[in-house]
């Protein structure tokens, strides 16, 4: 009897397995089944298996719970009657009643109440007409939980097949009484995140009440739509379309974005004293592509291209990309990681004159990392680029654009070694050749003028004599093709010293303590150059190189401590000067005094610090902090402070609070110093409902200020609209 009762309970559990999941899911038929029930009984003369009462069927992560069921062992007619319910994972089903046959598959379920996580399909009446297929009656598709939803859809009928559901004449429903939309045909996947729309309505001081809308779709495979249409009450209407592609294991991701707006008011906004009608109009837009990709781990691709209508339009209306870039980057580079070294090409082109830029058309870069030289006791390394190089000025800039062939090859031998058991000692040469295309010759010439008055007669003194002036004009003669010839020699030299304490704890987070000094010193020494920068077009650091003859001294100090079983640095800092043996006439012995610090006294507080001290005028130059408090449930606080003698004193902080609770808190401030002003600072709180969520902002960054409310369905939080206060991650 009881091998009968597994036997038919086997056989509804299969059929049940099967509504929940999609044809090509594995089906119970091999696992251990947990039966439990008020009464279990076998009516033979019937055929007719009979549980009663709080009847739970279990096998594996698949659960039937009925108060009455039957199962015709002949024909295979199943009957659930009262509170059926069927969970498989996150997927539920349930309903009062449902009649079905095993044999064909098909059957009457009666009013249908499941869960296909994220959605909740409720329906009058329901019938399978085959394994993967169902039919509904007067049917409401909802992402909220309850009776009452907040957003939901109610179609006259509908098909799921599989996991996608086909509905006909469909209303969207706002509180569940307030129409809003409808669609005579309407398709979509029940997995999370397919398709939703953006809502965000605010106002902003310089745009006017705004209201973002934005609809996100698949396209086809990995691609994705983003369309949007905003309105500003005081500029006008803009258009956007962007695509974009990511693959499931991260190879390859990348976003191609397109932005028009007939700008009501062009002329309005920050630095507007510098807006034209040469620089500036109100057909405003921007295009963007980007790409990165992984070919396999030693070969990969990056790609970013730019092209805006004016110098403006990202200050606009994509402000926290402005703040994060302030010029977008136009470039390709593809590199090359060989066991020994890195290959890469890349090419940097501005594509808007009013941009300054050090185009690269192209730059070819071969670096070979430090590596023993054959059998020897010897290392080698260098780094060499080949590249045609372009400086250009914005239009209304009054420097001339320049260019030149420039190759580069540096290469440095090593020779480490180790004397009385714990000296480090490595001397070092190298050699850095350079060809420039073209080189210059400074040349001053002094003019003599009689100085006229505004009619052009000259002027004279008291004395009658005419007054001359003169006029020291330096000028570059072009020298041609040249190479720079630069020698380097140096050596390193350091040690390290440690002691241990294995029963010291700090802060009560740890286990021991150990210190490490470790002194160095860091010898350069570097004859002049055959050609000084003067002479050479100046497009980046390569070209400023000269002579130099100075001694690098520094100590390094880490305290360290063992946490769950692993090193854990709680102090790394570094001090040192330069001490320049050869100096120009306004440099002092020593350079300042210059310190990069990471303590981790407890793991919750990272902190880091960095900076330089004018030992001659005992005065601080440079000084940045930056202290976080991470908490379990991912909140965090944030201080930094970046301080530069005469110049900047900026103080910042940020807050994320309860980030995973229903209710959340972001704020954010920075305030100068230096120019006593609040520079911005912004409060964002936001709620997840059970179905729909919502967050209120306010942010103020110098004169603008801006309020907004974000709207999106709690299953798809993807939806929520870059609201701009979150500089750091750009795009």
């Amino acid at each position: 009897m009881r091998r009968l009762i597994a036997l038919s309970i086997l056989a509804l559990l299969t059929v049940l397995d099967t509504l929940a999941q999609p044809a090509a899911a594995p089906r119970v038929q091999n696992k251990p089944l947990d039966i439990v029930a008020d009464s279990l009984e076998y009516l033979a003369d019937r055929k007719l298996m009979v549980g009663r009462g709080n009847v739970v069927v279990r096998s594996g992560i698949s659960v039937l719970r009925a108060d009455y069921m039957t199962v015709q062992t002949e024909t295979m007619d199943v009957y659930a009657q009262g509170n059926v319910v069927y969970q498989s994972g996150k997927q539920a089903w349930r309903g009062d009643e449902f009649r079905y046959n095993l044999r064909t598959q098909q059957g009457d379920f009666g009013a249908f109440n499941a869960h296909y996580d994220p959605f909740y399909i409720r329906a009058e009446d329901s019938r399978r007409i085959s394994t993967n297929t169902m039919e509904f009656k007067d049917v409401t598709i909802t992402t909220c939980e309850g009776d009452d939803p907040a957003v939901s859809i109610h179609a006259s009928r509908a098909t799921l097949v599989d996991r996608r559901i086909y509905t006909h004449h469909a209303v969207f429903y706002a509180a569940g009484i307030v129409p809003y939309f409808y669609l005579p045909y309407y398709t979509r996947s029940l997995d999370p995140h397919e398709r939703f729309f953006q809502v965000m309505p605010g106002y902003n001081s310089r745009l006017g009440f705004f209201l973002l809308l934005g609809y996100n779709y698949p396209v086809y495979g990995n691609v994705r739509g983003i369309t949007h249409v905003d309105y500003y009450s005081k500029r006008g209407f803009g258009y956007g379309q962007d695509f974009t592609w990511k693959d499931k294991s991260n190879t390859y991701n990348g976003i191609v974005q397109g932005y028009y707006i007939n700008d009501d008011d062009p002329f309005e906004g920050p630095d507007s004293e510098n807006r034209t009608e040469d620089n500036i109009d109100s057909e405003r837009y921007r295009l963007r592509l980007g790409h990165t990709q992984q070919f396999n781990p030693q070969d990969s691709l990056r790609l970013e291209l730019n092209y805006l209508s004016d110098p403006f339009i990202l200050q606009d209306f994509f402000n926290a990309q402005y703040r994060y870039r302030v010029q977008p980057e136009n470039r390709l580079t593809l590199t090359h990681r060989g066991d020994n070294y890195t290959a890469a090409i890349q090419f940097n082109k501005r594509l808007n004159d009013f941009y300054e830029n050090v185009d690269r058309l192209p730059e070819l870069s071969l670096d070979f990392r430090r590596q023993p030289l054959f059998d020897t006791e010897l290392y080698y390394e260098s780094k060499s680029t080949a590249s045609y190089l372009e400086k250009v000025y914005p239009d209304d800039s009054d420097s001339e654009d320049y260019s030149a062939v420039r190759i580069d090859s540096g290469h440095t031998i090593f020779y480490p070694s180790k004397y009385f058991g714990f000296l480090n000692f490595i001397p070092r040469a190298g050699y850095r050749g350079t060809y420039y295309s073209e080189t210059y010759n400074e040349r001053t010439f002094t003019n003599t003028f009689i100085v006229t008055d505004e009619g052009g007669q000259p002027v004279t003194n008291e004395f009658g004599q005419v007054v001359l002036t003169n006029e020291v004009r330096t000028i570059k003669i072009d020298q041609g093709a040249d190479i720079r010839h630069l020698v380097q020699l140096g050596w390193e030299g350091s040690f390290k010293a440690f002691r241990t304490w294995d029963d010291y704890v700090i802060l009560g987070d740890g286990d021991g303590i150990r210190h490490i000094a470790e002194p160095y010193l860091d010898h350069t020494y570097v004859p002049e150059p055959t050609l000084l920068p003067d002479e050479l077009p100046q497009f980046d650091s390569v070209d400023t190189l000269d002579e130099r003859h100075d001694i690098k001294l520094g100590m390094r100090n880490k305290l360290q401590t063992r946490r769950d079983r692993q090193p854990v640095d709680i102090i790394d800092l570094n001090l040192y000067s330069f001490y320049r043996i050869e100096k120009d006439e306004d440099d002092e012995d020593f350079s300042d005094l210059f310190m990069d610090a990471e303590l981790r006294f407890v793991k919750w507080m990272p902190i880091e610090l960095d900076g330089s001290y004018d030992m001659y005028e005992s005065e601080v130059n440079t000084f940045n902090t930056e202290v976080k408090l991470l908490f379990p449930d991912k909140s965090n606080v944030g201080l930094e402070h970046r301080y530069r003698r005469d110049d900047q004193s900026l103080l910042g902080a940020r807050m994320s609070l309860f980030p995973q609770d229903r209710w959340s808190f972001d704020s954010g401030v920075r305030y100068d110093f230096e120019g006593s002003e609040l520079e911005e600072h912004y409060y964002v709180i936001k709620h997840k409902g059970q179905c729909l969520s919502w967050g209120l902002g306010y942010k103020q960054v110098d004169e603008d200020e801006q309020i907004w409310l974000q709207l999106w369905l709690t299953a798809f939080p993807d939806a929520m609209i870059d609201a701009g206060y979150d500089y750091s991650q750009g795009e």
